[in-house]
């Protein structure tokens, strides 16, 4: 049995059901706090999925301690909702990468 890829074209809405648990992913700039990441993080995604809390943000220090990797783990009703929540994300000035 072989496994099919998407197509690259493949939209969010046609490859998950909503609501949907998605594992958003950020890294900070270098030198960034720790606890101001975790804030932040939680600032932005609340405004942008309701009912978020601070349990759903995993943070890991990289091995040479110079920035951190955060997972979200949000439930979003729509896709639109999830493509919002990334683009602020990519605009905030903490976050290096989102991926």
């Amino acid at each position: 049995m072989t496994q099919t890829t998407p197509p690259a074209s493949a939209r969010l809405e046609d490859l998950l059901e909503f609501p949907a648990l998605i594992p958003a992913k950020a890294v900070s700039h270098k030198g960034v706090a720790k606890e101001e990441f975790h804030a932040a993080l939680l600032e932005l995604t609340v405004v942008h999925v309701p009912g978020f809390h601070a349990e759903l943000i995993s943070i890991r220090e990289s091995s040479s301690g110079n920035y951190f990797s955060a997972t979200l783990s949000v439930t979003v009703e729509t896709a639109d909702q999830f493509r919002t929540l990334d683009a602020a994300l990519r605009a905030h000035p903490l976050v290096k990468l989102v991926l």
